[in-house]
């Protein structure tokens, strides 16, 4: 169906959850052709852009506009386009977001407390209290602790989104966007191979002790309750099913 009121062919939005394997839906030739992605043209307010820049200024970070959540968006682009999520275990990520932010800090020569604390896994939890309840953090990856129901609810509490699962990337993208192909990955994390292994070669649920089991499980309690997560599965309830 062409989306007249934008003149275009494309009538999907892509909420872009920071590490769910987002990069690869943005860089797929076949899927940019059918979705639209956030941008300051459909944030909600220039205010809005405005001020995500000006907090991104002052802690250093880059703007990461294509992080916006739904409610983030234009009502033009609420209203005439059908938005579209992927989620992942929250214990899966918040490893993701460790190793992503060792990749980072290392590659640009910081020490392991500059950015973030990554001294250790225990230590980067601990992050969670000074970025959790920032305003705009949830355009960031490193940073960003708020839990992905966020990203795809409005301001009632409904969620406004069609949901992929990281855990069935390559078969729900195939299927949602009518792919024959599997997606190229792209970025550090890569999709899951068949041994549930990340990019990185380990699996999380190897790192993980019952105490940092909890901590993300008591952060991440409404992503867990709605989307049936487990500590060693993907999102078993209120996902997309053709």
């Amino acid at each position: 169906m062409s989306n007249r009121a934008w003149g275009t062919d494309i009538n999907k939005v892509f909420i872009h959850i920071p590490k769910n394997g987002g990069m690869t839906i943005r860089k797929d030739p076949k899927i940019r052709q059918q979705v639209l992605f956030s941008t300051p043209n459909n944030h909600k307010s220039a205010a809005y852009t405005k001020g995500l820049e000006e907090k991104m200024h002052n802690t250093k970070d880059h703007q990461g506009y294509e992080h916006a959540r739904w409610r983030d968006l234009k009502t033009d682009v609420q209203e005439n386009f059908q938005a579209v999520a992927i989620v992942r275990n929250p214990w899966d990520r918040v490893m993701s977001r460790f190793n992503f932010a060792k990749k980072v800090m290392e590659f640009e020569g910081t020490q392991p407390t500059d950015y973030a604390d990554v001294s250790s896994f225990e230590a980067f939890l601990e992050e969670r209290h000074k970025w959790g309840g920032q305003e705009y953090m949830w355009h960031r990856a490193i940073r960003g602790w708020y839990p992905a129901y966020d990203h795809v609810s409005d301001l009632e509490g409904n969620n406004r989104c069609d949901i992929l699962r990281f855990e069935n990337y390559n078969d729900d993208v195939k299927l949602y966007f009518g792919l024959l192909n599997d997606p190229a990955p792209r970025n550090i994390t890569r999709v899951p191979n068949d041994k549930g292994k990340t990019g990185y070669g380990t699996s999380y649920t190897d790192i993980y002790t019952k105490e940092t089991i909890q901590l993300v499980a008591d952060w991440y309690e409404k992503d867990i309750d709605y989307w049936g997560f487990d500590f060693d599965t993907g999102a078993t309830k209120n996902y997309w099913i053709k």
